[in-house]
Protein backbone atom coordinates (compact mmCIF):
# COMPACT_ATOMS: atom_id res chain seq x y z
CA UNK A 1 0.00 0.00 0.00
CA UNK A 2 1.84 3.56 -1.06
CA UNK A 3 2.31 6.05 1.93
CA UNK A 4 -0.80 8.33 2.61
CA UNK A 5 0.66 12.02 1.44
CA UNK A 6 0.92 14.10 4.34
CA UNK A 7 -2.33 16.37 4.53
CA UNK A 8 -0.09 19.68 5.19
CA UNK A 9 2.46 21.64 3.18
CA UNK A 10 5.79 20.12 3.24
CA UNK A 11 8.44 22.66 2.11
CA UNK A 12 11.30 20.48 3.37
CA UNK A 13 10.11 17.70 1.45
CA UNK A 14 9.20 19.92 -1.87
CA UNK A 15 13.09 21.07 -1.54
CA UNK A 16 13.95 17.05 -0.98
CA UNK A 17 12.34 16.38 -4.40
CA UNK A 18 13.69 18.54 -6.35
CA UNK A 19 17.34 18.21 -5.13
CA UNK A 20 16.75 14.46 -5.90
CA UNK A 21 15.19 14.30 -9.28
CA UNK A 22 17.83 16.75 -10.67
CA UNK A 23 20.92 14.76 -9.46
CA UNK A 24 19.25 10.85 -9.12
CA UNK A 25 15.90 10.90 -11.60
CA UNK A 26 13.77 9.16 -9.03
CA UNK A 27 12.56 9.53 -5.55
CA UNK A 28 13.06 6.86 -2.76
CA UNK A 29 10.56 4.48 -2.14
CA UNK A 30 12.72 3.28 0.97
CA UNK A 31 13.91 5.22 3.60
CA UNK A 32 16.73 4.26 6.81
CA UNK A 33 17.11 6.25 9.62
CA UNK A 34 20.27 6.11 11.33
CA UNK A 35 20.85 6.06 15.17
CA UNK A 36 23.35 7.47 17.54
CA UNK A 37 26.66 6.49 16.51
CA UNK A 38 25.54 3.78 13.72
CA UNK A 39 27.56 4.48 10.93
CA UNK A 40 26.29 2.61 7.18
CA UNK A 41 25.51 3.08 3.88
CA UNK A 42 28.11 5.79 3.53
CA UNK A 43 28.84 4.51 -0.35
CA UNK A 44 25.20 5.27 -1.79
CA UNK A 45 25.72 5.60 -5.59
CA UNK A 46 23.80 7.76 -8.41
CA UNK A 47 23.29 9.93 -5.41
CA UNK A 48 23.90 13.01 -3.27
CA UNK A 49 23.57 14.61 0.30
CA UNK A 50 21.85 17.42 1.93
CA UNK A 51 22.60 18.96 5.71
CA UNK A 52 19.43 19.12 8.11
CA UNK A 53 20.15 22.54 8.21
CA UNK A 54 19.60 23.38 4.37
CA UNK A 55 16.10 22.25 4.49
CA UNK A 56 13.22 24.57 5.49
CA UNK A 57 11.76 23.25 8.82
CA UNK A 58 14.13 20.85 9.63
CA UNK A 59 15.28 21.19 13.29
CA UNK A 60 19.06 21.09 13.94
CA UNK A 61 20.42 17.11 15.19
CA UNK A 62 22.13 17.80 18.83
CA UNK A 63 23.49 14.67 19.82
CA UNK A 64 26.70 13.10 19.78
CA UNK A 65 26.53 10.60 16.99
CA UNK A 66 24.11 11.81 15.18
CA UNK A 67 25.14 13.81 11.75
CA UNK A 68 22.58 15.54 10.88
CA UNK A 69 22.50 14.52 6.58
CA UNK A 70 20.03 13.42 4.62
CA UNK A 71 21.53 10.90 1.72
CA UNK A 72 20.07 9.35 -1.31
CA UNK A 73 20.63 6.93 -3.86
CA UNK A 74 20.91 3.08 -4.60
CA UNK A 75 23.06 0.66 -1.76
CA UNK A 76 23.84 -1.33 -5.16
CA UNK A 77 23.55 -0.83 -8.49
CA UNK A 78 20.15 -2.68 -9.40
CA UNK A 79 18.95 -1.49 -5.64
CA UNK A 80 15.92 0.52 -5.16
CA UNK A 81 16.12 4.56 -4.66
CA UNK A 82 16.56 5.10 -0.78
CA UNK A 83 17.07 7.92 1.64
CA UNK A 84 19.03 7.73 4.30
CA UNK A 85 18.82 10.21 7.70
CA UNK A 86 21.67 10.17 9.54
CA UNK A 87 20.53 11.58 12.86
CA UNK A 88 17.20 11.82 14.20
CA UNK A 89 15.32 14.28 16.87
CA UNK A 90 14.03 13.03 20.35
CA UNK A 91 11.53 14.25 22.40
CA UNK A 92 13.97 14.56 25.24
CA UNK A 93 16.30 17.55 23.27
CA UNK A 94 13.79 19.96 24.03
CA UNK A 95 11.34 18.99 20.52
CA UNK A 96 7.75 19.05 20.64
CA UNK A 97 6.28 15.97 19.11
CA UNK A 98 5.77 17.44 15.53
CA UNK A 99 9.33 18.51 15.46
CA UNK A 100 10.27 14.78 16.71
CA UNK A 101 8.37 13.26 13.91
CA UNK A 102 9.98 15.76 11.23
CA UNK A 103 11.59 12.85 8.82
CA UNK A 104 8.63 10.57 8.94
CA UNK A 105 6.58 14.23 7.50
CA UNK A 106 9.12 14.39 5.39
CA UNK A 107 9.27 10.73 3.98
CA UNK A 108 6.04 10.69 3.42
CA UNK A 109 5.42 13.55 1.51
CA UNK A 110 8.20 12.70 -0.61
CA UNK A 111 5.97 8.84 -1.02
CA UNK A 112 8.50 6.70 0.83
CA UNK A 113 6.22 3.21 1.05
CA UNK A 114 9.03 1.38 3.50
CA UNK A 115 10.56 2.60 6.64
CA UNK A 116 13.68 1.50 8.54
CA UNK A 117 14.53 2.42 11.76
CA UNK A 118 17.59 2.05 13.78
CA UNK A 119 18.54 3.08 17.39
CA UNK A 120 20.92 1.99 20.14
CA UNK A 121 19.32 0.42 22.89
CA UNK A 122 20.59 -1.13 26.46
CA UNK A 123 19.90 -4.59 26.82
CA UNK A 124 18.11 -6.40 29.57
CA UNK A 125 19.17 -10.05 29.29
CA UNK A 126 21.79 -11.02 31.29
CA UNK A 127 22.99 -13.06 28.19
CA UNK A 128 22.99 -10.65 25.95
CA UNK A 129 26.23 -8.49 25.18
CA UNK A 130 27.27 -5.30 23.84
CA UNK A 131 27.46 -4.99 19.94
CA UNK A 132 24.43 -7.45 19.63
CA UNK A 133 21.79 -6.34 17.12
CA UNK A 134 17.94 -7.12 17.84
CA UNK A 135 14.90 -7.38 14.94
CA UNK A 136 12.30 -5.05 17.12
CA UNK A 137 8.96 -7.52 16.98
CA UNK A 138 6.96 -5.56 19.10
CA UNK A 139 7.31 -1.81 21.45
CA UNK A 140 5.92 -0.84 24.46
CA UNK A 141 5.15 3.13 24.67
CA UNK A 142 6.33 4.88 27.81
CA UNK A 143 7.41 8.03 26.62
CA UNK A 144 3.99 9.46 27.42
CA UNK A 145 3.02 11.03 24.09
CA UNK A 146 0.61 9.24 21.17
CA UNK A 147 1.91 10.04 17.31
CA UNK A 148 -1.29 9.36 15.31
CA UNK A 149 -1.90 11.63 12.30
CA UNK A 150 -2.97 15.33 12.77
CA UNK A 151 -6.21 15.68 11.20
CA UNK A 152 -6.88 12.40 10.26
CA UNK A 153 -10.16 10.11 11.01
CA UNK A 154 -10.09 8.00 13.89
CA UNK A 155 -9.84 5.17 11.64
CA UNK A 156 -6.68 5.95 10.77
CA UNK A 157 -5.21 7.34 13.92
CA UNK A 158 -6.45 3.99 15.78
CA UNK A 159 -4.43 2.03 12.58
CA UNK A 160 -1.32 4.11 13.66
CA UNK A 161 -1.69 4.14 17.43
CA UNK A 162 -3.36 0.42 18.14
CA UNK A 163 -1.37 -1.46 15.37
CA UNK A 164 -1.14 -5.08 16.37
CA UNK A 165 1.67 -5.47 14.34
CA UNK A 166 3.56 -2.05 13.78
CA UNK A 167 6.47 -3.84 12.82
CA UNK A 168 6.09 -5.49 9.19
CA UNK A 169 5.55 -9.97 10.24
CA UNK A 170 6.89 -10.63 6.40
CA UNK A 171 9.21 -7.62 6.03
CA UNK A 172 10.85 -9.37 9.68
CA UNK A 173 10.93 -12.86 8.15
CA UNK A 174 12.73 -11.84 5.04
CA UNK A 175 15.05 -9.94 7.04
CA UNK A 176 15.72 -12.93 9.67
CA UNK A 177 16.44 -15.54 6.83
CA UNK A 178 18.68 -12.46 4.89
CA UNK A 179 20.69 -12.31 8.73
CA UNK A 180 20.79 -16.30 8.62
CA UNK A 181 22.13 -16.74 5.27
CA UNK A 182 24.83 -14.28 6.10
CA UNK A 183 26.30 -15.57 9.52
CA UNK A 184 24.79 -12.96 11.34
CA UNK A 185 22.94 -13.56 14.26
CA UNK A 186 20.20 -11.49 15.10
CA UNK A 187 18.20 -11.01 18.19
CA UNK A 188 14.49 -10.25 18.33
CA UNK A 189 12.27 -9.15 21.19
CA UNK A 190 10.19 -6.19 22.30
CA UNK A 191 11.87 -2.47 22.68
CA UNK A 192 10.59 0.22 24.63
CA UNK A 193 10.78 3.59 24.38
CA UNK A 194 11.14 5.64 26.95
CA UNK A 195 11.47 9.95 27.50
CA UNK A 196 15.15 9.77 28.87
CA UNK A 197 17.61 11.57 28.86
CA UNK A 198 18.65 9.85 32.02
CA UNK A 199 19.11 5.94 31.75
CA UNK A 200 16.99 3.85 33.94
CA UNK A 201 17.68 2.68 37.52
CA UNK A 202 17.93 -0.68 38.61
CA UNK A 203 13.96 -0.64 40.27
CA UNK A 204 12.95 0.58 36.58
CA UNK A 205 14.98 -2.22 35.01
CA UNK A 206 13.76 -4.91 36.60
CA UNK A 207 10.02 -3.27 36.48
CA UNK A 208 11.07 -3.85 32.36
CA UNK A 209 12.48 -6.78 32.51
CA UNK A 210 9.31 -7.85 34.20
CA UNK A 211 7.06 -6.05 31.52
CA UNK A 212 8.70 -8.37 29.01
CA UNK A 213 11.29 -6.29 27.93
CA UNK A 214 14.41 -6.72 26.20
CA UNK A 215 16.03 -3.42 25.23
CA UNK A 216 15.34 -0.07 26.06
CA UNK A 217 15.71 3.55 24.03
CA UNK A 218 14.52 7.01 23.86
CA UNK A 219 13.27 7.04 20.06
CA UNK A 220 11.80 5.13 17.54
CA UNK A 221 8.07 4.60 18.86
CA UNK A 222 6.37 8.00 17.75
CA UNK A 223 7.66 7.50 14.54
CA UNK A 224 6.45 4.03 14.25
CA UNK A 225 3.01 5.14 15.29
CA UNK A 226 3.36 8.11 12.97
CA UNK A 227 4.58 6.16 10.13
CA UNK A 228 2.37 3.67 10.08
CA UNK A 229 -0.85 6.04 10.38
CA UNK A 230 0.90 7.15 7.13
CA UNK A 231 0.34 3.66 5.10
CA UNK A 232 3.88 2.96 5.06
CA UNK A 233 5.56 -0.66 6.35
CA UNK A 234 7.92 -0.69 9.22
CA UNK A 235 10.69 -2.69 10.27
CA UNK A 236 12.91 -1.73 13.05
CA UNK A 237 16.90 -3.03 14.30
CA UNK A 238 18.17 -2.40 17.64
CA UNK A 239 22.30 -1.95 18.14
CA UNK A 240 22.57 -3.49 22.04
CA UNK A 241 25.29 -0.85 23.29
CA UNK A 242 25.45 -1.66 26.85
CA UNK A 243 23.88 -3.93 29.34
CA UNK A 244 21.62 -2.45 31.55
CA UNK A 245 21.40 -5.26 34.86
CA UNK A 246 24.37 -6.68 36.71
CA UNK A 247 24.51 -9.59 38.92
CA UNK A 248 25.28 -6.34 41.30
CA UNK A 249 23.09 -3.80 40.01
CA UNK A 250 22.14 -1.48 37.33
CA UNK A 251 25.19 -0.81 35.16
CA UNK A 252 27.05 2.85 34.51
CA UNK A 253 26.92 3.81 30.89
CA UNK A 254 27.53 6.83 29.35
CA UNK A 255 26.45 8.61 25.68
CA UNK A 256 29.89 8.10 24.71
CA UNK A 257 29.35 4.56 25.61
CA UNK A 258 26.42 4.01 23.37
CA UNK A 259 28.27 6.06 20.78
CA UNK A 260 31.51 3.71 20.46
CA UNK A 261 29.68 0.58 20.82
CA UNK A 262 27.09 1.19 17.86
CA UNK A 263 30.12 2.39 15.45
CA UNK A 264 32.35 -1.06 16.51
CA UNK A 265 28.93 -2.87 15.13
CA UNK A 266 27.96 -0.86 12.36
CA UNK A 267 29.82 -3.75 9.78
CA UNK A 268 27.29 -6.30 10.54
CA UNK A 269 24.28 -3.27 11.00
CA UNK A 270 25.27 -2.34 6.64
CA UNK A 271 24.89 -5.87 6.08
CA UNK A 272 21.19 -6.32 7.66
CA UNK A 273 20.22 -2.79 6.24
CA UNK A 274 21.36 -3.58 2.87
CA UNK A 275 19.48 -6.91 3.10
CA UNK A 276 16.40 -5.03 4.72
CA UNK A 277 16.45 -2.60 1.72
CA UNK A 278 16.88 -5.35 -0.99
CA UNK A 279 13.92 -7.50 0.52
CA UNK A 280 11.64 -4.37 1.35
CA UNK A 281 7.84 -4.95 0.68
CA UNK A 282 7.82 -2.02 -2.09
CA UNK A 283 10.36 -4.71 -3.92
CA UNK A 284 8.35 -8.25 -3.47
CA UNK A 285 6.15 -7.05 -6.34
Amino acid sequence: MPATPSHTHNPAAEALRERILAVSGELPRVAVVLGSGIKALEDLVQGGSISYGDLPGFPEATVAGHQGVLSWGRSAPDGPPVLVARGRFHLYEGHGLGEALTLVACFAALGVRDLVLTNAAGGLRADWRPGDLMLVADHLNLQGVQAGFPGATDAQDAAGLHAVEPYDVAWRGRLSRAAMEAGIALREGVYVGLLGPSYETMAENRFLLFSGVDAVGMSTVPEVARAHSLGMRVVALSCITNISITPTGAAETSHQEVVDVAKAASAHMETLLRAAIAVAPSRQG
